[in-house]
């Protein structure tokens, strides 16, 4: 009853929230236009890199971590370009950026935040895993899978900054078995989603990626549709089938034309999803180094 009788003040709260939005460190938006370009450099992001320890730390501990299983320890940033590639990197020095962005002291919103990111890598792994089979660009399979891992910033966002009311939320959309984002409409004003593109603009994070945020949760009707779009719709799908219901609430199954677009047996897809389980206590580990 208090989230109803707040609900216009919880709204005027979010929009003020979504006005004063936290900003990205320099460091992650000097890495992402310098990847866009194709005259970009190793030397060049090692060099901006290096400016920031912290975030350097934090990108050698997860390249290093049983999430990627590399064959050998990695020491420096340039190691790390060479393996992974510019763009996997960029990916992985936008994530960290999120995550600092939206860090929060509370050992209770902590608790929740992994097991967000925990979803969030299953998303990622699944996203890629549809991407390679069907056979899209390795640039776009780049995009595609940071795609996965921050399709739902914008939960991540609410779950920071409004907790317990997300958390009412969350119930609210469990007990009356009613699609998150129709109940974050409803009494938010805004779904999560659409949060999410007005974060990845604030951030100017390239137009596929904004895409694949605002667009994971539905498909339109008669809308050209990005193949980016629809990986990170599927992969959302399996991977809250796999999350605990009060991280993702009541999820909306996957869209009759995703489906068809895949194109996978009923044995491939249940094949897809087995796969995108194992990951799960992969990123585990990559939780305690983030």
């Amino acid at each position: 009853m208090a989230l109803r009788a707040d609900n216009m003040l919880l709204r005027r709260y979010v929009e003020k929230a979504m006005v004063d939005l936290p900003a990205l460190p320099t460091v992650v938006l000097q890495v992402v236009q310098a990847t866009e370009k194709d005259t970009a450099t190793t030397t060049e992001i090692e060099s901006m890199l290096m400016a920031d320890a912290a975030i350097t730390t934090k990108l050698l501990k997860v390249v290093n971590s049983a999430y990627f299983g590399l064959p050998r320890q990695i020491v420096n940033v340039n190691q790390t370009i060479a393996i992974l590639g510019m763009h996997q990197v960029r990916n992985l020095v936008m994530s960290i950026g999120v995550l600092n962005a939206l860090s929060s002291p509370s050992p209770r919103i902590m608790e929740t935040q992994k097991a967000f990111w925990q979803h969030s890598f299953a998303s990622a792994t699944c996203a890629e895993a549809i991407a390679k089979a069907k056979g899209l660009p390795k640039k776009d399979i780049e995009m595609i899978f940071i795609g996965g891992l921050l399709h739902d910033v914008g939960r991540l966002f609410l779950f920071t900054l409004f907790n317990l009311p997300y958390q009412e939320v969350l119930k609210e959309s469990i007990s009356r078995n009613e699609p998150i984002e129709s109940v974050e409409a409803r009494i938010l004003g805004v779904t999560h989603a659409q949060l999410g593109g007005i974060l990845g603009e604030k951030w100017n994070f390239p137009q596929p990626l904004i895409d694949m945020i605002q667009g994971h949760d539905a498909i339109p009707d008669g809308a050209t549709v990005s193949e980016g779009v629809y990986c990170a719709h599927i992969a959302d799908a399996i991977a809250n089938s796999l999350a605990p219901v009060d991280i993702v609430g009541t999820a909306s199954p996957v869209d009759v034309k995703a489906r068809l677009w895949l194109g996978f047996t009923e044995d491939q897809y249940a094949d897809l999803k087995n796969r995108t389980a194992e990951q799960v206590s992969l990123a585990k580990e990559m939780l305690g180094v983030m």
